[in-house]
């Protein structure tokens, strides 16, 4: 069994070995002409000006030397709708390869530490649509994979805190706790809510609410500190984004020093005289970086949207409003849930000490009531390590974070009628998912047999019930194609499985008795959202 993170700017490796949950060390190309083992896998690919193109470390240090030779970030690609996701687009310089060909490379890589493992567990920002997912699913397939389970990050992040306190989470958490993820990555934030509830007799863990894909991050924040140290040198620095994260991981960590020297190479004639210092100062760094990303609002604040230009450059779409404070605000009043009592905090950017206690400082302030940081987090390795750790759930060992359904969900059905002028088709809906069906679940419908349309646009209409008594709320409907796969009319005879995926996707699977089968996919969550977010 093995977890893999395939991060926005880092991807790790976790499997379950003798002596419980393992980190691999990954074998990688480190400098020219040496390879070595490093815990992560940087999630670049380079081109270099000669020679074959490589990933990972070394790539990432020719990267700040060649920065329109390499690809990072391609994980992020996958998400961007206005694009083909397959096309060779990057590098945008001197395109040479699609989003998802770099992600299956990244994964293949991976995949040689384990030659023999056929399936995985992959995580993926929780607020990945669909379509993201099935190209990471494709990717990963690609790759070599064969079974393939998709695991948010975030929740992957807790359930390896789970697994640290196996033995005192229930002295840490409490019946009526709503715990807050936030993980901030290289790349990526990402903000999760999960409660702590009691049912018969017992502790039981329910993730309530996941936010938006949300482009920010540590990136931007190395982006800034970086032109801040360019000021001071008074010119551009090919090198600054890379040697200003260390400063940033000193100055804002514990006990921090009220001074960092940043040591740059020198260029062009400057070589003559080495190297150049930039002092940079711990207040000003705070003030800049503390104040600018993680500023105080209050929990009405709304997200600031700014006029795009009519003709752009081709780029991600990053979120246009940096401050994280004010996308989490957002996220906490359209969750539909009690305001959190605790915070994990995850990624990267949040082993910034500063960063934290900002967080704490608003999250306590919004609810009136002091929020507790939960203990020893795994800021680099969790996702992994979690994704391992629910696998070990899944197995019935473990502790099983809960996420059933809110509401009933129903297809329908058209009925079988003659045509009469002015009146539409009788519409039956026939439920698919009973409320509380847990997520990772798959449930067999009954034998009934359905006349299903092939090889013409096609409307499938879906509906929600709150409550057993309540009334039938019609979803948005999905339209689309299905292709025949085989010899036939345009029509054929069909039975029904549904299945609730770990991501929050409910699958519908038409499935015939030749063996050939259909699959509609509608996002639960969101509509659970949309939902929460009106009343």
């Amino acid at each position: 069994m093995i977890g893999i993170d395939l991060g926005t700017t880092n991807c790790t490796l976790a499997f379950k070995g003798e002596n419980g949950i393992e980190q691999f060390q990954i074998l990688q190309q480190i400098t020219a002409d040496m390879e070595g083992e490093k815990p992560t896998l940087p999630s670049f690919y380079c081109f270099p000006l000669e020679g074959e193109p490589f990933l990972g470390w070394y790539a990432r240090e020719r990267g700040a030397e060649l920065p329109d030779r390499v690809i990072a970030s391609a994980k992020s690609w996958l998400c961007h709708d206005m694009i083909d996701r397959r096309a060779p687009i990057l590098p945008l310089s001197d395109p040479k390869m699609s989003p998802i060909e770099v992600c299956s490379a990244l994964l293949k890589h991976l995949r040689t530490v384990f030659p023999g493992e056929e399936s995985a567990l992959v995580t993926v920002p929780a607020s990945f649509d669909p379509s993201a997912r099935a190209l990471v699913q494709e990717a990963a397939e690609a790759a070599g994979f064969g079974e393939v389970i998709l695991l948010e990050e975030p929740l992957a992040a807790f359930y390896a805190w789970l697994n640290r306190h196996e033995g005192d989470w229930r002295e840490i958490l409490h019946v009526g706790d709503t715990i807050l993820v936030v993980d901030i990555g290289g790349g990526t934030t990402d903000f999760s809510l999960i409660s702590v509830e009691e049912k018969d007799g017992n502790l039981h863990l329910e993730r309530q609410a996941v936010g938006d894909h949300l482009l920010l991050g540590g990136d931007n924040i190395d982006l800034t500190l970086a032109y801040l140290a360019q000021n001071k040198l008074g010119r551009e620095h090919p090198g600054l984004v890379h040697a200003v994260r260390k400063a940033k991981e000193v100055l804002l960590g514990e006990n921090p020093p009220e001074t960092f020297d940043l040591t740059l190479e020198g260029q062009g004639s400057r070589l003559i005289g080495g190297s150049e210092t930039i002092t940079l100062e711990r207040e000003e760094v705070e003030n800049l970086l503390v104040d600018g990303f993680f500023p105080i609002v209050e929990l009405d604040e709304t997200v600031q949207k700014e006029t795009r230009s009519g003709i752009a450059q081709l780029g991600l779409p990053y979120a246009r409003d940096p401050r994280i404070t004010a996308q989490l605000a957002r996220f906490l009043r359209e969750s539909g849930s009690p305001l959190p009592t605790a915070v994990l905090f995850n990624g990267g950017t949040c082993k910034a000490f500063s960063f934290q206690k900002r967080l704490a400082t608003l999250l306590s302030k919004w609810s009136g009531e002091e929020v507790k940081i939960l203990p020893n987090p795994d800021y680099d390795f969790a996702v992994s390590r979690g994704a391992v750790y629910y696998g070990l759930t899944r197995q019935g060992e473990g502790i099983r974070v809960r996420a059933g359904t809110s509401h009933s969900y129903y297809i329908g059905i058209e009925g079988s009628a003659p045509a009469i002028p002015g009146v539409a088709a009788k519409i039956k809906p026939i439920c698919v998912v009973p409320m509380g069906m847990e997520e990772g679940t798959e449930l067999m419908l009954s034998d009934e047999k359905f006349s299903l349309l092939l090889e013409e646009t096609a409307l499938f209409r879906f509906f929600s019930k709150a409550s057993e008594q309540g009334e039938l709320k019609e979803l948005h409907p999905i339209e689309t194609l299905l292709q025949a796969n085989g010899e036939g009319g345009n029509t054929v005879l069909v039975k029904l499985t549904a299945k609730v995926t770990e991501l929050g996707m409910l699958e519908l699977w038409c499935v015939a008795e030749d063996g050939r089968k259909w699959k509609l996919e509608f996002d639960i969550r969101r509509e659970e959202a949309s939902q929460a977010a009106l009343v």
